[in-house]
């Protein structure tokens, strides 16, 4: 049989240990908000870049076009519509999009309301046919978006491909 006291001491360590992992948790919880409330830009800018890798491995159109400037312009003469249709023909045509992003260098400007960011990626897609295809890959992989914030948000204001690939079976250079 167990003695009164026995029990007493198995509650009270029983508890210490219940209290040590509370504050655990209390401590990340209270470290992942101040993070999110603390968090500089350029923190933001990453985070809106994955957000756009997320949002284009599930063609999900609709939060591919949120995040596109209502001033978009590129030096290839698409605007805003031409490039969310172009998205959808894009999603339309591969059955599945890959997408790993292998360096991301990010540039602020003073202000800190325009960014320019140099990415490296790999973007394997499969088409309906099942045939696989690169369409980035390493340093052939590389490209510029010039991101704009507009509205307390991030936005893409411009994309630049810095080297020859090919969507579709169609070279874009």
């Amino acid at each position: 049989m167990q003695e009164e006291g026995d029990l007493i001491n198995f509650k009270e360590e029983y508890r210490s240990y219940i209290f040590f992992g509370l504050g655990i948790v209390g401590v990340f919880i209270f470290y992942i908000i101040i993070q999110s409330i603390c968090a500089g830009e350029e923190a933001r800018v990453r985070k809106f870049i994955l957000k756009g890798k997320r949002a284009v491995e599930t063609k999900d159109i609709l939060a591919c076009s949120d995040m596109i400037s209502l001033n978009y312009k590129d030096k290839y003469g698409n605007t805003r519509e031409s490039i969310i249709y172009d998205a959808r023909e894009v999603f339309a045509y591969y059955k599945d999009i890959l997408t790993s992003i292998e360096k991301m260098d990010i540039q602020l400007n003073a202000a800190k309301d325009r960014a320019t960011v140099e990415i490296v990626a790999l973007v394997l897609c499969r088409t309906k046919e099942e045939k696989l295809e690169n369409v980035f890959e390493g340093e052939k992989g590389r490209f510029r978006v010039k991101l704009i914030k507009e509205d307390k948000k991030w936005r893409l204001q411009e994309a630049e491909f810095l080297e020859e690939l090919t969507i579709m079976g169609q070279k874009i250079t």
